[in-house]
């Protein structure tokens, strides 16, 4: 790699930074709420006022807790897993279509790691990712 390339490349790394940092920030909150959430469901304790209501809220509390709510937190700690290490992997520039599934993954609605950062945060990536200057620095 001569003298220009290298350049580019770190470039291309200084624009990475601030996404993948910020993606790491959304997973890890998302990862530690869906950590609560799975042990508030094992617990019991997860929808504790909606369920001495009546009606259509106790109802719903009833249904998500339990096994679906546990399903639910499982499922969110892996799109948080998957978030960080495609973050991980976009802040050094390697894997560009793990960076890029990390980024998509953060701007799904109920799933990703941190539905209110992750939109925002996911939608800045994807701009990064898409610049053919940063692109061509990534490794395979």
């Amino acid at each position: 790699m001569n003298f220009e390339q290298d350049g580019s490349r770190r470039a291309a790394l200084d624009q990475l930074k601030g996404p993948a940092i910020a993606l790491i920030v959304t997973a890890a909150i998302g990862i530690a709420l869906q950590l609560f959430s799975l042990l508030g469901h094992m617990m019991g304790t997860a929808f504790p006022m909606a369920m001495r209501g009546y009606g259509d809220n106790a109802r719903m509390a009833q249904l998500m807790g339990g096994g679906i709510g546990m399903a639910m937190a499982v499922v969110g700690i892996a799109f948080g897993v998957v978030v960080l290490m495609g973050a991980l992997k976009m802040k050094d520039a390697r894997s560009y279509g793990f960076a890029m599934t990390a980024a998509i993954l953060a701007m799904v609605p109920c799933l990703s790691p941190c539905c209110c950062l992750g939109l925002p945060f996911g939608i800045w990536a994807l701009v990064i990712l898409v610049k053919p200057e940063v692109k061509g620095a990534f490794q395979a």
